[in-house]
C-alpha cells in the first residue's frame, strides 16, 4: 500500500485534527511529548512557510511488518534505518502495538550502547473508503528492555559490521 494511492477522501478525512490526533515523543533528549495532526505527516501544505519547502520525502509512508501495513509518522528517510523488535496484535487485530528500533538519527547510534534507544508505536485499524491499514495514534521514545535489547543489540551488531 502506498500513501499516493489513498483516495483524497481519506486524506482529508485523516487531516481532520479534532478525529486522528497522534501522541508523538521524538524522544532522544526531548524534554516534552506533544500531539500532532496527521495531516502534517500525509499531505503538503498548500502554502508552505517560507522558512522550510517540505517535499514528499518528508511525507509518511506505509511500512508493512509481518503483513500489516502501518502509517508511522515519520518521514521516508527513516524508513531504511527502522526495524521492527516486537509485533502484538490486539485479539481481534483492531489494534497492533509495535516495538521499533530506529537508527536514522547516526549520532546516537555510534555502538552497541545504542541498541537501548526504541520505539512503541501504537496502531489502530482504519477501515473506510474499501481502505484497510493501521494508523499510529501513539509514537513514543523509549528504553528497550530484556529480550527487546538483545534483539535491538543484534541488529546493532548488524548494522554496525555494514
Amino acid at each position: 500500500m502506498k500513501l499516493a494511492e489513498l483516495p483524497k477522501e481519506v486524506i482529508d478525512d485523516l487531516s481532520q485534527e479534532d478525529k486522528w490526533r497522534l501522541d508523538i515523543d521524538p524522544g532522544f533528549d526531548a524534554k516534552h511529548e506533544f500531539w500532532m495532526n496527521w495531516g502534517h505527516f500525509i499531505a503538503l501544505p498548500e502554502e508552505p512557510p517560507s522558512y522550510y519547502q517540505k517535499t514528499e520525502d518528508d511525507l509518511a509512508e506505509f511500512i508493512n511488518f509481518q503483513g500489516f501495513d502501518v502509517l508511522l509518522p515519520v518521514s521516508r528517510s527513516h524508513h531504511p534505518d527502522i526495524e521492527l523488535i516486537r509485533l502484538i496484535p490486539s485479539a481481534d487485530e483492531n489494534t497492533l502495538t509495535l516495538y521499533l528500533h530506529d537508527s536514522f538519527y547516526k549520532d546516537w547510534f555510534t555502538d552497541e550502547w545504542g541498541a537501548r534507544y526504541g520505539f512503541l508505536a501504537v496502531a489502530d485499524c482504519y477501515q473506510k473508503v474499501n481502505c484497510n491499514f493501521y494508523l499510529a495514534s501513539y509514537y513514543h521514545f523509549c528504553y528497550l528492555t530484556n529480550e527487546d535489547y538483545e534483539i535491538a543489540r543484534q541488529i546493532m551488531q548488524r548494522k554496525l559490521a555494514n
